[in-house]
C-alpha cells in the first residue's frame, strides 16, 4: 500500500477556516478567494510555516457543543496569487481528512484546533481503490445532473478523470445541503462516498425532473 505522505510528517496542529456548505476531499482542488483580514493572517502565516490549513463546517446541529463539525479535511496550499488590492486567490490539495481533539489557544485572529489523522490513514494512499465502483453508472448519473441543472462543462476532462478525484470533486462542487456534504466527506471510504454521492444526485435530479413536469401541466 504505496502512500504520498506518511500521519506522522502532518501537523498536530492546525489553523481552521470554517466554511457553510463547503467541503475539501483528499486529492481534490477547492480555489478560495481570500479577503477577510484574518484569513489573510492565517495563509501568510501558513505560507511561511507549512502552507497546510484545515476546511471545516461550522456546526450542523445547533446543540452541538462545538460550533464546528468535528471532522473537517486538511488541504496544502498549492496556488497562491496576490491581487493588487491586497486580497488573495489560492487553491488547497485535499491531504487527508482529521478529527477535531481541541481548539488550542493562540493570540492570532484566527483559529486553530488540535486534530488526529489516524482514522483516515486511508486518504493517504496512493493506489486507486476504486475497482469496485461502476464508473459508467457514475458517469451517467453525472451526465444527468448536469444535464436537469443546465449546466455545461467540457466532457472530455470528465470522462479523463481518475475515479476517486471524479467522486471527490463532483462531491464538493454539487450544491448539496451542509449535511449531506458532511455524509459524503465523513463516508467510509471511496466506494461509499461514491454510493452517498450517486443517491443523493439521483434524488436531485428526481426533484428536478418532478418539478419540470410539473411546470409544463
Amino acid at each position: 500500500m504505496n502512500q504520498e505522505t506518511d500521519i506522522k510528517d502532518l501537523p498536530e496542529i492546525i489553523p481552521i477556516f470554517p466554511l457553510d456548505k463547503c467541503v475539501l476531499l483528499p486529492k481534490a482542488i477547492l480555489p478560495l478567494n481570500i479577503f477577510e483580514p484574518r484569513y489573510l493572517e492565517m495563509i501568510d502565516d501558513a505560507m511561511k510555516k507549512n502552507k497546510f490549513i484545515g476546511i471545516i463546517q461550522p456546526s450542523i446541529t445547533k446543540t452541538k457543543k462545538s460550533d464546528t463539525e468535528r471532522v473537517g479535511c486538511l488541504g496544502k496550499i498549492s496556488t497562491y496569487v496576490e491581487n493588487d488590492d491586497g486580497t488573495l486567490i489560492i487553491k488547497l490539495t485535499g491531504v487527508c481528512r482529521f478529527n477535531i481533539l481541541e481548539e488550542i489557544e493562540n493570540k492570532a485572529s484566527y483559529r486553530e484546533m488540535k486534530v488526529a489523522y489516524h482514522a483516515f490513514n486511508d486518504d493517504l494512499v496512493i493506489d486507486d481503490n476504486t475497482d469496485t465502483i461502476d464508473r459508467e453508472k457514475l458517469l451517467n448519473v453525472i451526465s444527468d445532473y448536469l444535464n436537469v441543472n443546465d449546466l455545461t462543462t467540457d466532457w472530455s476532462v470528465i470522462t479523463d478523470t481518475d475515479t476517486e478525484i471524479l467522486i471527490n470533486a463532483f462531491a464538493m462542487l454539487s450544491p448539496f445541503t451542509a449535511k449531506e456534504k458532511q455524509a459524503l466527506l465523513e463516508a467510509t471510504n471511496i466506494e461509499n462516498r461514491s454510493e452517498i454521492l450517486i443517491a443523493l444526485s439521483e434524488i436531485s435530479i428526481a426533484s428536478r425532473n418532478n418539478k419540470k413536469s410539473n411546470f409544463i401541466q
